[in-house]
């Protein structure tokens, strides 16, 4: 019996998580007013209608990939006796836009629907379960203080970089930093 190839099979999963990452690349990079689904489609390498089929449109597409972005439990598994050296080195060495979600989020804020569903995913995904990490003495205060920091941080360092921050920080800057973020652990 002769061997016969198989047909490639259609991974419907791994052409999901391409236009996700493809949609987090391109509302990272130009904003979603400014993202187009043909834009998305073309660095996916996959059809518009695909589009439509696992997302219905581009504002779900968006809630979606910024949804995959804010994983608080990449946060909350640090442990909190390393928390502020530990969270320091993913904000400053996080690969990809997939681990640094603020461009997309900085990005959103010229459209006021993706604008709402940033603000919506932003408090559900991030702020409310740090705040229950960080418990329930001003759990609430210390996720924001978080949130205040590691955007500064992030838009000093990816989006207008400052040469005390890049390529590497300063040690004072550094040390103050891990001070900061582990002071709302401990």
């Amino acid at each position: 019996m002769a061997d016969i190839e198989p047909r490639p099979i259609k991974d419907a999963q791994r052409t999901r998580q391409a236009i996700l990452e493809a949609a987090q690349d391109a509302f990272s990079v130009r904003g979603y007013r400014d993202t187009g689904v043909r834009d998305i489609t073309a660095r996916a390498g996959v059809s518009m209608a695909l589009v439509n089929r696992y997302f219905g449109s581009k504002e779900k597409l968006f809630e979606e990939a910024l949804s995959d972005m804010l994983d608080a439990t990449r946060i909350i598994d640090i442990p909190r006796d390393r928390f502020g050296e530990v969270i320091l080195e993913l904000l400053l060495k996080g690969v990809g836009p997939r681990y640094i979600p603020l461009p997309m989020i900085m990005m959103a804020s010229g459209d006021s629907g993706a604008r709402a569903i940033t603000e919506r995913l932003l408090r559900q995904q991030v702020h409310e379960p740090l705040a229950r990490w960080f418990g329930p003495q001003e759990g609430s205060v210390r996720a924001t203080r978080f949130m205040i920091v590691s955007a500064g941080l992030t838009v000093y360092c990816r989006l207008y970089p400052l040469n005390t921050l890049v390529p590497e920080p300063d040690p004072a800057i550094r040390a103050w930093l891990v001070r900061e973020f582990q002071a709302l652990a401990d």
